[in-house]
């Protein structure tokens, strides 16, 4: 009865204190790149709200000092547009350095599961998309610094619409941003599980992994669009919104992100032979 005991207890072990951990370290790791840009990009944000735009939101570009004003627009406007794409660069780099390269040698032989492993970096994958969404927010606040004053006005207006819109569809903004905010969190998700298949996979071929890489990319897209197209075809045509095909497009991405992941925790658990 004890023996039973011991071996129940040497299975089924809390996994939580390993998954803390790898979350803590991939954070941290991570951080010391996004969190940097992050604070220039709100820091960009803030000296345009306070001495580019004019208090009707738009700013002067000629001359020296004008010509300096646009250059800081145009760069806090790439920023926005490629943060995401960093954050997708330093997640990528950060699993291939962990896991698949120098790392990987170490991480694999401690005494942490291949799914403790995945979900420490999918919580962390989680926070930096919340993160992204707050800063992004933050930015779009410190650029209209000056039109504050007039966020009571504006949030008036904001009720109003929503309740006609309640009124016509049978809920408000409020959910319409809930069920918005869930996909595009699973969606981000779905990015980041289907870049560590994609990089777990290649790591068995052993030439031309850069063109496998696309294969594997064009095929999963295909999948992708071809099963959207069979599983959404009841939705073709519609003429009115519904909050019940944003929560189909959540499920279907979510399916995705399970199928993905089971792959890439197959393929490490069983196939993976780093160089």
């Amino acid at each position: 009865m004890e023996n039973t005991m011991e071996k129940k207890n040497k299975k089924f072990r809390n996994p939580f204190p390993a998954v803390g951990k790898i979350f803590k370290y991939e954070m941290i790791s991570a951080g010391r790149i996004i969190l940097p840009v992050y604070a220039l990009l709100l820091v960009l944000s803030l000296f345009i709200g306070i001495f580019v735009m004019s208090s009707d939101f738009d700013f002067d570009g000629n001359g020296a000092l004008g010509i300096f004003k646009t250059a800081i627009v145009i760069l806090t406007t790439i920023l926005f547009v490629v943060m995401i794409v960093i954050i997708f660069s330093i997640i990528e780099r950060r699993y291939k350095k962990s896991i698949l390269g120098d790392e990987g040698y170490l991480n694999l032989t401690l005494p942490v599961t291949v799914g403790e492993h995945l979900w420490g970096r999918y919580l962390a994958d989680i926070v930096w998309a919340l993160s992204y969404a707050v800063i992004m927010l933050l930015a779009v606040a410190l650029i209209f610094i000056r039109g504050w004053n007039q966020l009571p006005q504006a949030f008036s207006k904001f009720l109003q619409s929503s309740a006609e819109f309640k009124l016509q569809y049978g809920y408000g903004f409020g959910y319409i941003f809930c069920c918005s905010f869930i996909n595009c969190l699973i969606f981000f998700m779905l990015i980041c599980i289907f870049i560590y298949m994609t990089e777990t996979v290649i790591q068995l071929i052993g030439k031309h992994r850069t063109l496998m890489s696309i294969l594997i990319f064009v095929v999963v897209f295909l999948l992708f669009q071809n099963i959207a197209e069979l599983v959404f075809k009841g939705y073709e045509g519609m003429t009115d919104f519904k909050a019940g095909l944003l929560w189909s497009i959540s499920l279907y991405n979510f399916v995705w992100c399970v199928i993905l992941s089971v792959i890439t925790r197959l393929v490490l658990m069983y196939k993976l032979n780093l160089e």
